[in-house]
């Protein structure tokens, strides 16, 4: 602890912000003025501050404090994450006075960072429009009808090629002779027959009109059909029926916030791709590395497996959510185990990052104070 032994000065100060705003460190003290920000100054390097919400910023980045976890004034990590601020921007300045700032390679960093932090912005406003209450509330509203709501049947089903053989099946049906062996047995759909022709529950909205017809004039455990789907002939035994509630409205907050985010960034990046001037340029292949003539893999060799691509730092997600609701004419999607996340700005990390001012003692090992 000889390293934070040497900086009391900082912990005081930080208690005082502490006292000042009267809460965690790293909130802002906007009182009355709701969306204020009032940056607290934590120190000050010739005259730069370094404030209060960076010094909290870092230390989580750096894995100290949990994303919704206050700073304490008086922890380690509070002392730890300030020095090493202070030291990065000791560097800084230092690299100013020697001109570093200004070779190619640097400057092309600094751009580089500049565009990732103002790309980030961008990516906040997106989420923060996609996470207003009103609008999720809205677009529930308008889609509440295809959420699955109201009654669902449990359907068993057989497949014919002719009407003679879908005729000839009912008959023994009528006989007394099992649904399910009848399916295994005789059902041009084998890949039903193992499950006896089950096909779950269905929503009663999502079948055809004729079907529609058919299960709401059909009695449970009573037959459907023969009847004529497209060029093929089918049998339909209803076996239970059910009503169901939709998702709430909290239950499908995080996959409507995450699709509105999708959408909206989707738009961006299509309108502005549009409206800019886009060159990709391609470096000339080697010609020394060309093959000549034909190259045949071995018999065993194995398939070389495409390239996976890693989305940037300081990119868009690139898989899309779920969507939250059931659109019409798109094929049925199995619901995530998951909420799938929203499109959130990326880590801000330090171009540079100094050796800890103590590297064998981190608040990791010694426990901040809580």
């Amino acid at each position: 602890m000889s390293s934070l032994i040497r900086v009391p000065l900082k912990a005081v100060v930080l208690a005082a912000v502490l006292a000042v705003t009267g809460c965690g460190l790293g909130r802002d003290a906007g009182g009355d003025n709701d969306g204020v920000r009032d940056p607290i100054v934590a120190a000050t390097v010739n005259g730069r501050p370094i404030y209060v919400e960076d010094v909290r910023n870092y230390a989580v980045s750096r894995g100290w404090i949990a994303e919704t976890e206050d700073l304490d004034a008086n922890s380690d990590a509070a002392t730890l994450a300030l020095e090493e601020l202070i030291q990065i921007r000791l560097f800084a300045m230092e690299a100013e006075a020697r001109g570093i700032d200004r070779q190619p390679d640097i400057r092309r960093q600094l751009e580089n960072a500049r565009e990732r932090v103002l790309a980030a912005a961008i990516y906040e406003e997106i989420a923060q429009t996609a996470a207003d209450p009103a609008t999720i509330e809205r677009l529930y509203r308008e889609n509440s009808s295809r959420l699955g709501q109201g009654d669902e049947v449990h359907l068993r089903h057989m497949q014919f090629s002719t009407r003679e053989a879908a005729d000839a099946a009912k008959r023994r049906l009528d006989q007394g002779e099992r649904f399910e062996a009848l399916a295994f047995e005789l059902s041009v759909e084998r890949n039903t027959a193992p499950d006896g022709g089950d096909l779950g529950f269905r929503a009663i909205s999502d079948l055809t009109a004729q079907m529609r017809q058919e299960v709401e004039r059909t009695a449970t455990g009573q037959l459907i059909g023969p009847i004529q789907i497209e060029d093929s002939w089918h049998l339909f035994r209803i076996d239970d029926r059910r009503t169901i509630g939709g998702p709430s409205l909290e239950q499908l907050r995080p996959r409507i916030t995450a699709w509105l985010a999708y959408q909206e960034s989707t738009q961006l990046t299509e309108r502005l791709a549009r409206d800019a001037r886009i060159e990709r340029l391609r470096e000339p292949e080697d010609e020394g590395m060309a093959p000549a003539g034909e190259v045949t893999a071995p018999a065993d060799a194995a398939p070389t497996p495409a390239p996976t691509q890693t989305a940037p730092d300081a990119g868009p997600q690139t898989g899309a959510p779920p969507p939250p609701f059931p659109f019409p004419n798109a094929a049925p999607q199995q619901a995530p185990t998951t909420a799938a996340a929203p499109v959130t700005p990326p880590a801000q990390q330090p171009a540079a990052q100094p050796p800890a001012t103590a590297p064998s003692e981190t608040p990791a090992e010694n426990g901040p104070a809580q």
